[in-house]
């Protein structure tokens, strides 16, 4: 049991949800499911390039200067130091797609990933959240956020994200990583932040 949460834990880790996200918006039946199909795999690469490869990257060094690893000691500080960092790289990503010519649904996007990275950062501050929910919350709040602006039939596509977050959530209580208030706040910030950054932009 424990090694089939800990296999689910990896497989909807928190730095695929940007890129995953940003694939759903590219081929979810909007105008922008017109964009040319190397249009589409250059921002695609962007994506994972700043919230997924280069964190990955940087994984060696935390681990090699000890911010990253499975004892408690400080475990809250080496949390804040790698969530900055990631934020880091978010908002420079952000950047980086405000200066290309697309559309302002892909900015709006990528600015409510690094606003929900932002308040995930904030509140571990004072209080432990759930990564992996939050970034399956905005998930389904980018879901919710398609289907409100644009009327688009993802309904099934919002049924395997619920169903993901149900298997995620699940996972992280067997595992023992987090407490179910935890689990349960994570989605909400999650679902929160991304739809209301992404109605509002």
């Amino acid at each position: 049991m424990n090694r089939a949460a800990r296999l689910i834990s990896y497989i909807f880790h928190p730095l695929l949800m940007p890129t995953l996200g940003l694939l759903l918006i590219l081929n979810s039946g909007t105008y922008l499911s017109l964009i040319d199909p190397v249009a589409k795999r250059a921002i695609l690469f962007v994506m994972a390039l700043g919230t997924l490869f280069i964190p990955l990257m940087m994984l060696p060094m935390l681990f090699y200067r000890n911010l990253v690893n499975s004892t408690r000691e400080s475990l809250r500080e080496k949390r804040l130091v790698h969530l900055l960092m990631l934020l880091i790289f978010y908002v420079i990503t952000f950047i980086y797609f405000v200066r290309l010519p697309v559309s302002r649904v892909i900015h709006g996007y990528v600015l409510s990933v690094s606003i929900l990275l932002f308040v995930v950062l904030l509140v571990s501050v004072k209080f432990k959240i759930c990564g992996h929910m939050a970034a399956l919350g905005g998930m389904t709040g980018l879901i919710a956020a398609l289907m409100l602006l644009y009327e688009t039939p993802l309904q099934g596509i919002l049924i395997v994200s619920l169903l993901a977050t149900g298997l995620t959530g699940s996972a992280r209580l067997i595992t023992g990583a987090q407490r179910p208030a935890e689990v349960y706040s994570g989605f909400l910030v999650g679902f929160g932040v991304v739809l209301a950054t992404f109605l509002l932009y």
